[in-house]
């Protein structure tokens, strides 16, 4: 199933996705609901970020393959022996279709990192690796967008990656995909393929990244977890169109501007 959250005649709605429409339902998308008989065509509403958490958390760097890259921007040399999951503003979050900025005092400019993101479907707190997978509603696709020097240079990734617009999601949620099987996550900058990894390929899975958190922190439906990713990723420009697709899920894209002064 793939349910979406839409704005039409200026409210925002759930609804589940069949083919070119959607179809609103009634109840709650982390608890029970019901279709109804009101449809849409997808392109006659406009998609909105899938869930609205209360926190998000990147997982540090999570992909062995990215440790040559990321050591200049994090110093480390070798994978960590547990997850190093980092708070990600929920203030950065746009929706499918919405203008990335780059901030006008960037130094650097910014770079793309499409991920596949878990959506917490229940309170979650102090579950094993095996239980985390149940607490999930489903996945959707997230771009993690940095300023590198940002990054490099703060005592956090406060604003390297939680700056506003640094975290398109979208374009729903899909609860059958399963990411231990391996989905590919793929970033496209104007139709060019310019980054790819897999989700079997995480040196920590959600089940992992989701119970580490859950010892300390509770988290709530809605609330998201990234999943990392690896590659080169390059600078972004003005005009430039960037999607991301997560195999099994679908494609997230956004354009780029700079920020006006």
């Amino acid at each position: 199933m793939r349910i979406a959250r839409f704005e039409s005649a200026g409210l925002a709605r759930y609804g589940v996705v069949e083919g070119d429409g959607v179809v609103e339902i009634r109840g709650d998308v982390f608890g029970t609901f019901e279709r109804t008989s009101t449809s849409h065509a997808l392109s006659d509403v406009r998609l909105l970020a899938p869930a609205t958490p209360t926190q998000m958390f990147g997982p540090g760097v999570n992909f062995a393959d990215h440790l040559h890259g990321a050591a200049g921007i994090t110093g480390q040399s070798e994978m960590a022996p547990t997850p190093q999951p980092w708070h990600k503003a929920v203030s950065a979050i746009i929706n499918p279709g919405d203008t990335i900025q780059i901030p006008y005092d960037s130094t650097t400019g910014i770079q793309h990192e499409g991920e596949c993101l878990a959506v917490i479907g229940q309170v979650t707190r102090r579950v094993s690796p095996d239980e985390a997978w149940n607490r999930v509603l489903g996945y959707t696709c997230g771009n993690d967008i940095s300023e590198r020097t940002w990054q490099r240079n703060d005592n956090s990734m406060w604003r390297g990656k939680g700056s506003d617009t640094f975290a398109p999601i979208g374009p729903w949620i899909d609860t059958e995909f399963d990411p231990r099987s391996g989905g590919d996550m793929i970033v496209r900058l104007n139709d060019e393929e310019v980054q790819r990894a897999s989700t079997a390929d995480m040196h920590f899975n959600f089940g992992q990244l989701i119970s580490y958190i859950s010892q300390q922190m509770t988290l709530r439906p809605g609330d998201i977890v990234w999943s990392g990713t690896t590659g080169e990723p390059r600078n972004m420009k003005p005009g430039d169109q960037v999607e991301v697709e997560v195999q099994g899920i679908g494609i997230l894209s956004n354009p780029v501007a700079m920020e006006p002064r």
